[in-house]
């Protein structure tokens, strides 16, 4: 193999490798600005959660304001599940199954507003999708403040804080391109 060959080859190489640093950094930039206008939201949790997408590798901030709002559907719909379980223990007494299915409801909501959000980033409607993802932050949000109010909140912790804050990334970046 001749000189020239080896070089342009590592010259590619080179080219590839500063390209998928600057992929990572738009994840990590976009994380930041996110932080920095939510701090209730962790740049660490930020940065896996939209690393996790494979898609987020090439995407650039409209892509990733998608990734976090399906993600977002991911997580509700999860948590969905966690809660037909629950009322399904019977061990569950009635009053909590009670606030369970409000929760419920609260979480069938994040995924019609983080769905509807989807459409609407998609079609450039940037402040409809705000608007549905404030609401996509806040219902998790509702859930965690019914449940601590009777002393039960650690039954979906976990679940509504990492479903506000994915719903507050995908919030944010949506803000930013307003």
């Amino acid at each position: 193999m001749d000189t020239t060959k080896v070089l342009l080859i590592l010259i590619s190489l080179a080219i590839l490798l500063q390209s998928l640093e600057l992929v990572d950094a738009s994840v990590e930039d976009e994380c930041k600005i996110v932080t920095a206008a939510d701090p209730n939201v962790d740049y660490k949790f930020c940065v896996t959660s939209l690393q996790a997408d494979p898609r987020s590798g090439s995407a650039d901030a409209k892509e990733l304001a998608i990734i976090a709002a399906n993600l977002t559907v991911a997580n509700a719909t999860s948590t969905l599940s966690k809660i037909e379980k629950l009322l399904g223990d019977s061990k569950i007494d009635s009053a909590t199954k009670g606030l369970l299915n409000q929760c419920s409801s609260f979480y069938k909501d994040v995924v019609t507003a983080a769905s509807g959000a989807i459409k609407a980033i998609s079609s450039g409607s940037m402040g409809d999708a705000k608007k549905q993802l404030t609401e996509a932050s806040d219902n998790p949000q509702d859930c965690d403040d019914l449940l601590f109010e009777a002393g039960k909140n650690y039954l979906l912790k976990k679940e509504d804080n990492d479903c506000t804050n994915l719903a507050s990334i995908a919030q944010n970046i949506v803000a930013k391109l307003q």
